[in-house]
């Protein structure tokens, strides 16, 4: 059983643009770097963009969620759409 990460991943919902705060490095970076082939760090957000086509958004949630529950993170939304 993994642990919970004290800070949470806050996923921000901005329509096609996800935004993930989560480190650039480090072996959950790696892990979601394999989950989510298309996510790129955005050095100038400071964090993880991912797009995501439109009537997907609930798939692609539930992706987001599943992995980081697997991963013991908790997660935090936003929703910017």
């Amino acid at each position: 059983m993994n642990t919970v990460i004290s800070n949470p991943v806050t996923l921000t919902k901005m329509c096609e643009l996800h935004g993930i705060d989560m480190p650039r490095n480090g072996d959950l970076a790696e892990r979601f770097q394999k989950a989510f082939p298309t996510a790129a760090y955005d050095d100038g957000a400071g964090e993880w963009r991912m797009v995501w086509k439109k009537g997907s958004y609930a798939e692609s949630n539930a992706r987001l969620e599943t992995f980081f529950a697997e991963n013991g993170v908790d997660v935090s939304h936003v929703d910017k759409c």
